[in-house]
C-alpha cells in the first residue's frame, strides 16, 4: 500500500449490520464506504458536502463507479479507505479510492467513482464550481 499516496486515508470498522450471513462485508456497502470518504476528505479540506452544497452552491451527483473485488473485509475489521487519484474534468471529475486492512498491504478493493457537477433548480449537469476545484486539487 502507497499510503503516502494517498490524497485522504480514513480508518473505520466493519459493523455487524453490514455483512452478510458468511460474516463479509456485503459488496453494496462498498458504495457507503467510498461516499464517507469522499465527506471525509471534503470534511479535511474545512467543508461538509452539506455546506458545500447549501452554502457555496458547490452540488455534485454521483454519476458511475466501477468496483474491483479483490478481497474481502470481514465485521469487526479495522479498514482505511484512501483516496488514491483526483482527476478533474469541466464538468465532472473521477476519484479513485483503495480499501485495505488497516496497517496492511493487501488490496481489499479498487473503485473509481465519477461525480458531475449539478444544477439542482434545472436538474442539470453543470462546470464543477471553482471551490469545489480547489478543493479537489488542493
Amino acid at each position: 500500500m502507497r499510503r503516502d499516496c494517498f490524497y485522504f486515508c480514513p480508518p473505520f470498522r466493519v459493523r455487524y449490520g453490514e455483512v452478510d450471513q458468511q460474516g463479509i462485508v456485503y459488496n453494496g456497502n462498498y458504495v457507503a464506504y467510498t461516499d464517507l470518504a469522499f465527506e471525509e476528505f471534503l470534511r479535511s479540506k474545512g467543508y461538509s458536502y452539506r455546506e458545500l452544497a447549501e452554502k457555496h452552491d458547490s452540488e455534485v451527483c454521483h454519476k458511475k463507479s466501477t468496483y474491483e473485488f479483490v478481497s474481502s473485509a470481514y465485521a469487526g475489521d479495522m479498514l482505511e479507505v484512501g483516496i488514491s487519484k483526483i482527476k478533474i474534468g469541466k464538468k465532472s471529475f473521477t476519484i479513485q479510492f483503495e480499501i485495505y486492512h488497516q496497517g496492511e498491504d493487501d488490496l481489499i478493493l479498487l473503485c473509481e467513482s465519477v461525480y458531475v457537477g449539478y444544477d439542482v433548480e434545472n436538474r442539470t449537469s453543470r462546470p464543477i464550481t471553482d471551490l469545489m476545484r480547489a478543493l479537489l486539487s488542493s
